[in-house]
């Protein structure tokens, strides 16, 4: 008998299937804040970045930062339903930023030795964050600028950075590039916690039982064991749907095929299924006389049974 649900049990459960809607990629990204420094924006790299994150759905604020030329991002957490009823909201921090150096300035820094120290600077005044840095227009700048910096010092102070100060860097051209890394980042931190509560809902023995992606099956209880089965089967290297099925046929659970194994020993268990008739089309199985045959019933044998890591089928 179903019971109706109070009215604050289903303003709760409301609450928790909105919690996790907001939680998938596509709702995620409107609690996103990008906080931009204006002078990030400027000519000619900044000028397709506002529009990408607008087609993205994140929200996005011109506010000078500590280090120019910087972006940093920061979350608004939706509303949640308190003990008492209430609704609280808050924001959180996000520890990325991105920083943009054009291509002038990142010669002159490795010609003078300083480029690990100034992205040191950097990550000094934005503590606790994972740092990004765009390079923008090297390429340009030295085609202008010929023989201004050697291509092994350049890649060589570049190294040391991504080394010392684990940084990454990108070397972009285009106003429409910077504009792309900005809104893969930004998407990639709206996504990170839907991403992470599916890391810790499917432990590591149970990531192929229940993932979501296409092909794989989910399992809920016993529901979904018979297609899993099924998919076992038809992994196995020239097992077909039809063979599948014949084999379901006879042993219905994966269990009774196993216990048949174990039953048959180790001199029969490899020919247990040899002779189990196979339906074609669906047809009824006096059409056909083909069967699964001793070597593909010793090789799916071997995949239920052996102990032997390194033992091809």
């Amino acid at each position: 008998m179903m019971f109706p649900l109070s009215n604050p049990d289903r303003l709760k459960l409301q609450h928790q299937l909105e919690e996790k809607r907001n939680l998938k990629p596509g709702h995620c990204n409107k609690f996103l804040h990008v906080v931009i420094d204006p002078d990030f924006l400027r000519e000619p790299h900044g000028a397709q970045i506002l529009p990408k994150l607008t087609e993205l759905g994140c929200k996005y604020e011109l506010t000078p930062q500590s280090v120019p030329t910087t972006i940093t991002f920061y979350r608004t957490l939706p509303p949640k339903l308190t003990t008492s009823g209430g609704m609280t909201d808050s924001t959180t921090v996000e520890p990325f930023t991105i920083h943009l150096l054009d291509g002038g300035t990142l010669v002159a820094y490795v010609r003078n030795h300083q480029l690990l120290a100034a992205v040191r600077s950097v990550k000094e005044a934005l503590p606790g964050r994972r740092l990004s840095l765009i390079v923008f227009g090297l390429v340009a700048y030295c085609r202008v600028h010929r023989g201004c910096v050697g291509r092994r010092e350049t890649e060589q102070a570049l190294t040391e950075v991504q080394l010392y100060e684990d940084i990454s860097h990108q070397l972009l051209e285009t106003d429409e590039q910077v504009a792309n890394f900005v809104s893969q980042l930004a998407r990639a931190i709206a996504e990170r916690p839907y991403k992470q509560q599916q890391m810790e809902m499917y432990s590591s023995d149970q990531v192929y039982l229940g993932n979501e992606k296409k092909g794989c099956v989910r399992v809920e209880g016993t529901a979904g064991l018979q297609q899993l089965y099924q998919a076992q089967l038809i992994k196995i290297p020239s097992v077909t749907l039809e063979i599948a099925e014949a084999i379901m046929s006879v042993y219905p659970t994966l269990n009774s095929l196993l216990e048949a194994f174990r039953a048959a020993g180790q001199a029969d268990g490899p020919t247990v299924l040899a002779n189990i008739s196979i339906r074609r089309a669906g047809g009824p199985i006096t059409t056909s006389n083909r069967r699964v045959g001793p070597e593909l019933s010793r090789k799916i044998y071997s995949m239920y049974v052996s102990t032997n890591p390194k033992q091809e089928l």
